[in-house]
């Protein structure tokens, strides 16, 4: 892999996502106003009335595990003004294996990914969601807080923390972070020695990780991105060269696809793992990969056969939305995309 190119300056790509600044606020903004900034907060937005004609996953991967939802928050050193939000299992001993997530370019509110945030604490992990700003910040200093705000959980909440268990998630600009994020944990800082993955969702540009450091990233950790085939946010281009340009020795791409269910269509887009209203496209798409790339990763390789049998189609006419690729490819080259591959913003925009 040749060693990328000099990134763009901040400044012109800050004016490229203040448009999506805008529809941000809009998309987030109801969830400040209405969800409760509480452990008990169920759902994002409304319900999808699909969701009552598909089956719910009720055990295995995909359901939710025993544990309720506890939380608290950490100063995040760099922004005096948000905090970071860390959730723990209720009544799990022990230290947890943890999840570091990286959201979407908005507002930083954690309600947002309320769903899978539920379902990965109910499962008996630890959840950091840290935050940086949207306005008036380099692209630089929105990379340094995401990982401040971690560190400083790790530093308040370090002995309920199993940092030799880790993993770095993240979605849209979250998602372009997540390699950066990974190097600094894993090859930096020396976490995930017992399992390590790398989850990127309709990644955004990936900034601040050259090919040389994504080759440090040691070959056990587990790697997987994931696209919406209707999302018209981000160039699915973006998570292919991610798959493509991956050190791992295990690596999966994911598509979720829309699908009509007896006349309801659920629709796979860019809010997907976030606001999208159906838990259940959630459940399929997003919670049962999650789960088995977790139970991979964390050292079980029967959870392999897992990965590999639900990409494909379903045999007995039920909810299957998910597809595994082994070559992905875009499934349409003339979409047009809020923030397309070519674009100069994106410092690996020469390789395809």
């Amino acid at each position: 892999m040749a060693e990328q190119k000099t990134l763009p300056t901040s400044a012109s790509v800050d004016a490229h996502v203040k448009r999506a600044a805008c529809i941000a606020w809009v998309i987030v903004g109801a969830a400040i106003a209405i969800a409760p900034r509480s452990a008990a907060a169920q759902r994002v937005g409304a319900e999808s009335p699909c969701d009552e004609r598909i089956a719910p996953i009720t055990s295995g991967f995909g359901a939710d595990g025993p544990y309720a939802m506890d939380q608290a928050t950490v100063p995040n050193p760099t922004l005096p003004r948000q905090s970071v939000t860390v959730f723990l299992p209720r009544g799990a001993g022990g230290k947890r294996p943890v999840v570091f997530f990286a959201h979407g370019f908005g507002p930083g509110v954690w309600e947002a990914y309320a769903d899978l945030i539920r379902h990965a604490v109910s499962r008996g992990y630890a959840v950091v969601y840290s935050t940086y700003p949207m306005f008036g910040a380099t692209l630089d200093v929105r990379y340094d807080d995401l990982w401040a705000g971690f560190a400083a959980a790790v530093g308040r909440y370090g002995d309920r923390l199993d940092l030799t268990r880790v993993a770095f998630v993240g979605h849209s600009f979250g998602g372009g972070a997540t390699p950066a994020m990974t190097y600094r944990g894993v090859v930096q800082h020396g976490w995930g020695s017992s399992g390590a993955l790398a989850f990127e969702l309709a990644p955004w540009y990936a900034l601040e990780i050259t090919d040389a450091q994504l080759k440090e990233i040691p070959p056990r950790v587990v790697q997987a991105v994931e696209v919406y085939d209707r999302d018209d946010t981000n160039d699915p281009r973006m998570a292919i060269d991610l798959y493509e340009h991956s050190a791992a020795k295990d690596r999966f791409f994911f598509r979720v696809q829309s699908a009509a269910v007896s006349g309801c269509a659920v629709t796979a887009d860019h809010s997907t793992p976030g606001r999208n209203p159906s838990l259940r496209q959630k459940q399929y798409g997003v919670f049962r990969p999650f789960d088995a790339l977790m139970d991979f990763a964390f050292g079980n390789a029967a959870a392999r056969d897992s990965l590999a049998a639900m990409g494909g189609v379903s045999s007995s006419g039920g909810y299957a939305p998910l597809r595994l690729e082994l070559r992905p490819v875009p499934a349409d080259s003339g979409r047009s995309y809020n923030y397309p591959w070519d674009s100069p913003q994106n410092p690996q925009r020469d390789r395809r």
